[in-house]
């Protein structure tokens, strides 16, 4: 495994690190992916990571690639010098950026996240605000429609709170050969059992690559119906319920103040209508982080017969299932750590929170 180091500016390859003690990369589907390194404190990584860290970015590839940019850097002299490098993908530099007042857009749930970012960041009224070399990429066909407003609100906490309501993500990838970078939404691949397109990938006992299970139900935070308020004062104020249709015990409630929303601003005025669907969206935004949490952990054996970044990648759905207390969960992979140091590879993952299924719904074995 070796890393190149980018000019954030140019594109110019500065160098190659090839020799470290060691290199984890985390990449995550709902949330920035991570890079850490250490090194040794050579002169030539002292003038990267210390001297020049603001102006470069680090890739695993060349191509359209994941990018990262520096975060922080801990240089340390004691038996041996070392540099500790800690770095996020290149979709952090959208927390750079604030949501500037109240914004609301409406379509598509990719074409409403690509609107925040083109307005706040590829092509501001501000143009000091610009970051340069940014574009939107191509689109990748999510069809489910939503209606968002946020003021001033940090950038990248807004878009996954969006990407969290349906189960999408966003990366900015390293276009190095047109030396420009490149916003996209995407969502990973079925690979599930519940589809019938491609083989699926299937991690059990049953079939000798998984090495333990644990499955947990955890309602303790779980709520699904929210009370919404919104502008205006007293019995004026603007109060909507979502899930009402929930009754008696099965009914958990949670309050939300979306004061900042206001159906009027400098740009525009919504109507009663408009007004009332981003505040229902606002609602499912925030119930969306108190889910029931039905998880089965598992932990795979990596040698199997389906092998990371060939048969499954993160952010794709897979099965798992234990035959013995009959549940399959069709779950996606929303974290992968890769760990090299001098003498060894290490992979673990981690699955998502999906409610699991009886093991009668499975109609596909794997091939």
């Amino acid at each position: 495994m070796e890393l190149n180091i980018f000019h954030m500016d140019t594109f110019e390859r500065l160098g190659i690190i090839d020799e470290f003690q060691l290199l984890e990369i985390t990449t995550n589907y709902k949330k920035h992916s991570e890079l850490e390194l250490l090194v040794s404190a050579t002169e030539e990584n002292i003038d990267y990571f210390i001297a020049n860290n603001d102006d470069i970015f680090l890739t695993a590839g060349i191509g359209k690639v994941r990018g990262y940019i520096i975060d922080s850097v801990k240089y340390t002299d004691e038996k041996k010098t070392t540099i500790e490098v800690y770095c996020k993908s290149l979709s952090s530099m959208l927390g750079w950026r604030q949501i500037d007042g109240q914004q609301t857009f409406r379509g598509n749930a990719e074409e409403v996240i690509r609107s925040f970012v083109n307005t706040n960041v590829i092509a501001p009224t501000n143009i000091n605000r610009k970051i340069d070399n940014l574009i939107l990429g191509n689109l990748s066909g999510i069809t489910e429609t939503t209606e968002e407003s946020y003021t001033n609100k940090d950038l990248d906490e807004s878009l996954w709170e969006i990407c969290a309501k349906f189960d999408i993500a966003y990366e900015i990838y390293a276009d190095i050969l047109n030396k420009r970078f490149e916003f996209i939404v995407w969502r990973g691949t079925d690979r599930s059992t519940e589809q019938t397109i491609r083989d699926a990938v299937i991690f059990s006992k049953e079939f000798d690559n998984v090495l333990s299970q644990n499955y947990t139900d955890d309602k303790s935070d779980f709520k699904n119906t929210v009370i919404i308020a919104g502008e205006g004062e007293g019995t004026a104020r603007t109060k909507l319920v979502v899930g009402d249709e929930n009754t008696g015990r099965k009914r958990r409630e949670m309050f939300v103040d979306a004061r900042d929303l206001q159906s009027s601003s400098e740009e525009t005025t919504m109507t009663a209508e408009e007004y009332e669907n981003i505040l229902i969206e606002r609602a499912k935004n925030k119930q969306a982080e108190y889910v029931r949490v039905q998880s089965f952990e598992t932990d795979i054996d990596y040698n199997s017969q389906f092998q990371y970044q060939l048969d499954y990648w993160t952010g794709d759905t897979v099965t798992l299932r234990n035959d013995e207390i009959g549940i399959a969960m069709h779950t996606r992979i929303v974290t992968t750590k890769e760990r090299y140091s001098k003498n060894e590879y290490t992979l673990s993952t981690e699955f998502g929170s999906n409610v699991p299924t009886l093991l009668t719904k499975i109609k596909k074995a794997v091939k």
